[in-house]
C-alpha cells in the first residue's frame, strides 16, 4: 500500500493507493465538491471495511479524472462513508492504468 496527495477534479486528496482492494472508493465529503452527478446503482451492494463491519454501495461517479505523477488517468469511484483517507484507488484503478506497485524497492 502506498499513500500519497493527489488531484480528483482538480481537488487535492489524501489517497490510499492498495492494489488489496478491488474498487476504488470517495468519500461523501469529498464528492459533494465534484461537478458531477452520481449514477445510482441500479443494485446497491455491501462493502465490508475495517471500521465498519457493513456500508451499502449505492452510488458511484464515472470518469473522474485523477492527477497523479503529472499523468491523468480517469476512475470510477463508489462512495462510501470511511475515515483516514478521502480516496482509496484499487486493483480497478491500477489494472487500468496497467499500473503496479512493487513494495520492496518502494517503485
Amino acid at each position: 500500500m502506498v499513500t500519497d496527495m493527489l488531484k480528483v477534479f482538480s481537488i487535492d486528496v489524501y489517497a490510499l493507493l492498495d492494489p488489496g482492494d478491488t474498487l476504488s472508493i470517495v468519500t461523501p465529503l469529498v464528492a459533494k465538491k465534484f461537478d458531477i452527478l452520481p449514477d445510482i446503482l441500479n443494485e446497491p451492494f455491501m462493502v465490508s471495511t475495517s471500521v465498519v463491519e457493513l456500508v451499502v454501495a449505492k452510488r458511484i461517479y464515472r470518469n473522474c479524472p485523477i492527477i497523479f505523477v503529472n499523468r491523468v488517468t480517469h476512475v470510477e469511484l463508489v462512495e462510501l462513508d470511511m475515515v483516514d483517507f478521502d480516496v482509496i484507488l484499487g486493483m480497478d484503478w491500477l489494472h487500468a492504468c496497467f499500473a503496479s506497485i512493487d513494495g520492496r524497492t518502494r517503485v
